[in-house]
């Protein structure tokens, strides 16, 4: 095969099935005046997904979340000057609010209703925004891919915990060389990347080519009618920063991916004789835009297409005992869950305080009532407390049921703790923003934190796939 073939095309693989280039159809003449009926069968399998009352009951608390969380934004805010000379925390801590809890969450809600739920040859992000374009395409099994960018010096990416996540941080602000530092989650076919592959520069943790890779769904087909295994997005971190839509600390993306794909396309054919390359020209319109992070990107629209068939993969060992941990990993109770199950112990540690406390509805009408306002407040805040104390009582037990995974005990418990977040609402109220002291502002805090950690979207999942469990067991 001569470099130009090798660089343009392998024949017979074009499509999956081994046929050429799918065929234009056409529909033979009606000999009868049409009949309007129902789509077809390829269509109508693709249909909308069905929702059920779990489902609904997690979309409102979902939204209940995001608007309890801009509340809290505005609280944080409107407190800095009675809070003084802290108003510089409360600014810190407004910021943080806003762009890590509460815009994303707001864009989770825009982008369910408007960006599109199928494959356009963009990924997305977790808060729905459209992220990395994919950019290579992979013929071949999993076992192949690992053997081609291990052997051209790529590094397996660890997974999000909370370890690598803090080991992340530290590596950034220290300089410190991680090469298997995680890289974010971007979603496709509804799903997160199956893995990716990383290589750091000159060991700064801020600069590192990356890609993540997707396998297709079963049966699937790709624009045209042509099938691949896998579907990837390479893109090279140049930095550091903050992202211009959520405001977030992020990598920046450098502007042209092309140029990463090549270099990794390059990389993966150098290392692996075996390796060869198809471009499909002109697969996507080239065009300019911006991903999840707010970074420009341009693209020629060429899709790469690597087939690794023909690479004879190292011994399976290390990628079963990968499968395994991965497989554990999916099996751990996800970081959001333990981050909520900690909130909510804090919120009944706090509900604690306030119950037990000594004085403090007296202490917080004292204070109202010196500034002038009516004897209501302490009904007000008498309602609050008893309040306070049921929703406590209910909370403790509703917890330990959320943390062995049962989905209809997380229902009730976010139920719970919105009538926890309106007590602490009601409270406030009566006191007056400005007059908040900072045990409501950590009250509020700490229950819309909880039920925002609660209404992510891997604890529902987590939940559902231990539930199925339970059920396959009993019926085995």
């Amino acid at each position: 095969m001569t470099s130009e073939q090798d660089a343009r095309v392998i024949p017979a693989r074009v499509a999956r099935s081994g046929d050429a280039a799918p065929r234009a159809r056409t529909r033979p003449r009606p000999d009868s005046p049409p009949v309007y009926s129902a789509g077809s069968d390829k269509v109508l399998a693709a249909g909308a997904r069905e929702w059920g009352l779990d489902d609904v009951l997690d979309a409102v608390f979902f939204a209940v979340a995001a608007l309890a969380t801009l509340w809290l934004a505005w609280l944080l805010l409107g407190s800095g000057t009675r809070l003084s000379p802290g108003a510089i925390v409360n600014i810190l801590l407004f910021w943080a609010v806003l762009s890590y809890l509460a815009l994303p969450r707001l864009h989770q809600i825009l982008t369910w209703l408007y960006v599109p739920d199928y494959f356009i040859g963009r990924t997305r992000t977790a808060d729905g925004l459209l992220g990395d374009p994919v950019n290579l395409a992979v013929l071949g099994d999993e076992e192949d891919i690992h053997a081609a960018m291990t052997k051209a010096g790529w590094v397996r990416a660890d997974p999000i915990t909370l370890r690598s996540s803090w080991g992340i941080v530290v590596s950034s602000l220290l300089r410190r060389s991680y090469p298997a530092a995680p890289v974010s989650d971007l979603l496709l076919f509804g799903r997160k990347q199956d893995f990716a592959y990383q290589k750091e520069v000159e060991g700064n943790p801020a600069q590192r080519h990356h890609i993540r890779f997707w396998r297709v769904p079963e049966g699937w087909v790709m624009p045209g009618g042509r099938r691949v295994d896998w579907l990837a997005g390479a893109t090279y971190d140049r930095s550091v920063g903050l992202s211009t839509l959520t405001l977030q600390v992020t990598h920046k993306i450098d502007a042209d991916i092309d140029v990463e794909r090549d270099y990794v396309v390059d990389d993966v054919r150098w290392a692996n004789d075996a390796a060869l390359l198809e471009i499909w020209p002109d697969f996507f319109t080239a065009y300019h835009h911006r991903n999840g992070g707010g970074d420009r990107i341009v693209t020629d629209g060429d899709l790469y297409v690597l087939d690794l068939d023909r690479l004879v993969p190292d011994s399976g060992g290390e990628l079963q005992q990968a499968r395994r941990a991965e497989a554990e990993v999916r099996r751990r109770r996800p970081a959001e869950l333990i981050v909520a199950m900690g909130l909510v112990v804090a919120v009944l540690t706090a509900n604690a305080l306030r119950l037990f406390g000594g004085g403090t509805i007296d202490e917080l009408v004292r204070e109202v009532d010196g500034a002038g306002a009516a004897d209501g407040h302490r009904i007000v805040m008498t309602t609050a407390t008893v309040t306070t104390a049921v929703v406590t009582l209910a909370i403790l037990g509703l917890a330990v049921a959320v943390w062995f995974g049962h989905p209809r005990a997380r229902i009730a418990l976010m139920v719970v703790l919105s009538l926890n977040i309106g007590s602490v609402m009601t409270a406030i109220s009566a006191v007056g923003v400005r007059q908040a002291g900072w045990g409501l502002i950590a009250a509020a805090a700490l229950g819309v934190l909880a039920l925002l950690a609660m209404t992510a979207r891997p604890v529902p999942r987590w939940e559902r796939a231990r539930k199925a469990e339970r059920l396959r067991a009993r019926a085995e």
